[in-house]
This record gives structure tokens, C-alpha cells and sequence, in this order.
């Protein structure tokens, strides 16, 4: 915990590195200091293939969606997505298509969230 989901369209190809946009979307919550252990935030980067944005244009999207345990106030969730957007902009290069750069923060339920860590051999 916290789950970090970044879609990205595939138009996006060459707009962006995928190792670096996934080291600044961590940096963004590690520097929040909202989470610890460090190591509990995972980020993963998933192309999407096929995707349509409303009226057809050739539009490109990175979207983080931030899942976290309950608990956190409003407040809280606004500067951890804010930060996203703002460090997942930072990664994206120039490029033939408007991008829209996106992050949501949901709610895991506590009570039925489940984790088990299994040692290094």
C-alpha cells in the first residue's frame, strides 16, 4: 500500500520514459511523507492499446490512479494527485498530440485489504 496505476495511450510511444516517469510518480509520494515504509508504494506503467478520446482526436493521456488505504482526508488526496500530474508532466516530451495528464486517489477499505510479505530467501 499505496497502489499507483499509470495507463498511458499508446500514442504516447517515445513521449516519455517509462523507468523514469515510474521514479518520478514515487519520488511524488515518497517526498509527501504521507507514506512509510518507503518501500509500501507500488508503481506500475500499463499501455493501453485500444482507446478512444470523446470526439475522436488524436489526443494522448497519462492517467495515475492512486489507491490507498481509507483515512485520508480531502485535503491529503488533492496534493498527493496534484503532485502527480505536476512530476508526470515533467517527464513528458514534446510531441505532435495534446496530452491530458490525470491522477485520481481512491480509498482501499481497510477492514478487507489483505497483504502478506514473504522474506528473501
Amino acid at each position: 500500500m499505496p497502489h499507483l496505476r499509470v495507463e498511458y495511450s499508446d500514442n504516447m510511444a517515445g513521449r516519455f520514459d517509462g523507468a523514469a516517469l515510474a521514479q518520478a510518480a514515487c519520488d511524488a509520494l515518497l517526498s509527501s511523507g504521507v507514506f512509510n515504509p518507503p518501500d509500501s508504494i507500488k508503481v506500475r506503467l500499463i499501455p493501453v492499446d485500444h482507446f478512444r478520446v470523446g470526439s475522436g482526436a488524436d489526443h494522448g493521456f497519462v492517467h495515475a490512479e492512486l489507491a490507498m488505504l481509507s483515512g485520508r482526508d480531502k485535503a491529503t488526496k488533492q496534493r498527493l494527485t496534484e503532485a502527480l500530474v505536476l512530476a508526470m508532466s515533467a517527464c513528458i516530451g514534446p510531441g505532435p498530440q495534446v496530452v491530458q495528464v490525470t491522477a485520481d486517489a481512491r480509498d482501499m477499505d481497510r477492514d478487507v485489504y489483505a497483504k502478506r510479505l514473504l522474506p528473501a530467501t
